[in-house]
């Protein structure tokens, strides 16, 4: 049996972790900045320059369209906003922007998602972890499909992908192409393919200390590191697709 074709999406924030993505042997990256707050869209100067760079390298790269930190529920200006972006970087040349949206009831924001297909077209999207805060996964699930999403990044509706291994698998099932991340490591790895997962969604950064001369701003920073890549694509490929 031929090993499984499972994709390794790498977080990237700079394009210096964009190249240690590759380093590390990813397939892909998904391109934001502010980690902390859960990713938000870069500017679009260092988009440019990343994507760049993920093209010389041959990765596929995939950006975050999120205007803002907090929760997925935006108002309609955000929302023309996020349309705006999302045409803009596919004009680019980037593969698809991951985004996605609430209503105040958190439910799955079905006006946003038919306003982008109307758009822009809901091939070029990938429902992001909104749909992990989302009431009744079942129907969040049926809603995507419903709306013609076929991709989703999500943990399972819990706080790492490992715990959430039940939802990812009736995802699955429903036909939804997942990619499953939130801090997922090698030894996660084999169960999240048994549930059949499209992409492995990983992190693979470390933390390390920069400089600050007058210790007014925090200089600590993280960053890919190409050994934790190399170690996470490593698990994956050893696994085979049941």
């Amino acid at each position: 049996m031929a090993l499984n074709p499972v994709c390794v999406e790498v977080v990237a924030s700079t394009p210096e972790d964009v190249a240690s993505a590759a380093k590390g042997g990813a397939d892909r990256v998904e391109f934001c900045t502010h980690l902390p707050s859960g990713g938000l869209t870069p500017g679009r100067g260092l988009i440019v320059v990343a994507l760049q760079e993920a093209r010389s390298l041959g990765l596929g790269m995939r950006v975050l369209v999120r205007p803002r930190e907090g929760d997925f529920v935006y108002t309609q200006k955000e929302k023309r906003a996020m349309l705006l972006e999302a045409e803009d970087l596919l004009g680019l040349g980037v593969d698809r922007v991951v985004t996605g949206g609430l209503t105040p009831q958190g439910t799955i924001d079905v006006a946003f998602l038919t306003a982008f297909e109307r758009q822009i077209g809901i091939q070029h999207l990938v429902f992001h972890r909104a749909v992990d805060e989302a009431d009744a996964g079942a129907q969040a699930i049926q809603t995507l499909l419903d709306c013609g999403v076929r991709t989703a990044l999500t943990s399972g509706g819990k706080a790492k992908a490992h715990e959430g291994l039940a939802q990812i698998q009736a995802m699955v099932q429903q036909g939804l192409d997942v990619v499953a991340g939130a801090g997922v490591k090698p030894a996660h790895v084999e169960a999240l393919i048994r549930c059949g997962v499209e992409g492995i969604h990983a992190s693979c950064r470390r933390t390390e200390k920069g400089r600050s001369h007058q210790g007014l701003f925090d200089p600590q920073r993280s960053q890919v590191e190409a050994k934790e890549v190399e170690a996470l694509v490593q698990s994956v490929r050893k696994v085979e697709r049941p």
